[in-house]
């Protein structure tokens, strides 16, 4: 008998000890826990692999990217070589002295992304870089490809003085937090998320969610409950030249109700004057489904096509292609990545895996950014597109016309 009772006792000792020493930490939070992630894998079965992410980095409906902060695989073992050094200045009570000893020893971030709610891939955010994209492709996630596949289309509406000769003064953004509709909490964030997400897609650079956070904290505001003019300067403070604010009036199936019914509605604002650039406004329903985040996405992807037509950062002609600008040998080029079945691009003949080296007889070899590329390859529905591809080594020409892009 006292002898298990010592056996208790020793291990309540050990079990302390290595807690403030951090090493139980560093185990639970190993990178190593990733080894049990596997395809197929639902995102259920993840959750319970590696249990909840520590933020959500992307979500708009079709792609989720989780972010995990986790430790090196042998990290338990430096925190176990300094367990003296920190029990004797407290590191059982203000954990991790360790990581305050050496920050460079401290969890470093991992990326787990899913499509569909399946899971595409998982590792460190370079490591998957690629393969992320062709989770991307995968699950059609670009912005404006497709239609609602039967479902009712929604009404939306898009204006505003912004257009191709101004867009240029607004090569940053920032996404504030969006009022909930009544009695849906978080609807508002995650529709912020798919406007964030969508307007990445038009290759704008977008302010960090944590950054505006800390701005927010330091200037003592809620989020939520900012007024115009502290909404405006955190804006300035964050280095945005635009924000973008807005509401959700309808989520979900009222009761009664058959239909789930979105309405939410968006502005993009001058930091500077105030002046509202763009309003955009949508509504819809859907008898087929009780989750409205897929009508939301919808909406929020047809108001952002207007908005995209009117500053030129997006042509209001689609040819059915996804591809990637790529460089060799310091020329630039754009790589098929996926053709989407019966568009233009197929029925012409490109396949996946060309080189597009001209668009319209304006070489890529030269250009600066994502964005300059985009525009010589920006089609209006209606007319051709003229593509000069290289294909194992041979050139081709390829004649298309685009056809109109939905949601316009």
């Amino acid at each position: 008998m006292v002898k298990r009772i010592g056996c208790w006792i020793g291990l309540a000792i050990l079990v302390s000890v290595c807690s403030g020493c951090g090493v139980l930490y560093t185990v639970m939070k190993s990178e190593s826990k990733l080894d049990r992630l596997a395809v197929p894998m639902t995102k259920a079965e993840v959750i319970a692999q590696v249990g909840r992410p520590d933020r959500v980095l992307r979500d708009d409906g079709q792609m989720l990217v989780w972010e995990y902060s986790l430790t090196a695989r042998k990290q338990w073992l430096y925190e176990l070589a300094l367990c003296p050094l920190s029990l004797w200045v407290g590191g059982c009570l203000f954990y991790p002295f360790t990581n305050i000893v050496a920050d460079h020893q401290r969890e470093y971030p991992h990326h787990i992304v899913l499509v569909n709610e399946e899971l595409c891939a998982w590792g460190t955010p370079s490591a998957i870089l690629q393969r992320r994209r062709a989770c991307a492709s995968s699950g059609n996630a670009a912005l404006g490809v497709g239609g609602m596949r039967g479902r009712p289309e929604p009404v939306v509406t898009g204006l505003g003085p912004i257009n191709r000769d101004t867009i240029d003064r607004y090569r940053t953004m920032a996404v504030m937090a969006f009022e909930d509709a009544p009695g849906a909490e978080e609807s508002g964030s995650r529709v912020a998320g798919m406007v964030t997400t969508l307007l990445l897609d038009l290759d704008i650079n977008m302010v960090e969610r944590t950054e505006l956070d800390e701005v927010f904290k330091e200037q003592v505001v809620q989020l939520k409950h900012a007024d115009d003019a502290e909404v405006l300067n955190v804006g300035k403070l964050v280095g945005a030249q635009a924000i973008v604010v807005g509401e959700v009036q309808q989520w979900g199936r009222p009761d009664g109700d058959q239909n789930s019914r979105v309405s939410l509605g968006f502005r993009i604002i001058d930091v500077e004057s105030g002046v509202v650039l763009f309003n955009g406004e949508g509504y819809g329903s859907d008898t087929t489904v009780d989750d409205p985040e897929s009508l939301a996405r919808a909406i929020v992807q047809r108001i952002l096509v207007r908005f995209g037509s009117q500053t030129g950062l997006l042509g209001s002609g689609r040819i059915g292609v996804n591809w990637d600008l790529q460089e060799s040998s310091g020329a630039r080029y754009y790589l098929v990545r996926e053709l989407r079945s019966g568009l233009p691009g197929e029925k012409a003949g490109l396949k996946v895996g060309d080189r597009v080296v001209a668009c319209n007889g304006a070489v890529l070899s030269g250009v600066s950014s994502e964005r300059e590329a985009k525009r010589l390859c920006q089609v209006e529905a209606g007319q051709e597109l003229r593509l000069m591809v290289r294909r194992a080594g041979q050139p081709i020409e390829i004649a298309l016309t685009a056809e109109k892009r939905p949601g316009l």
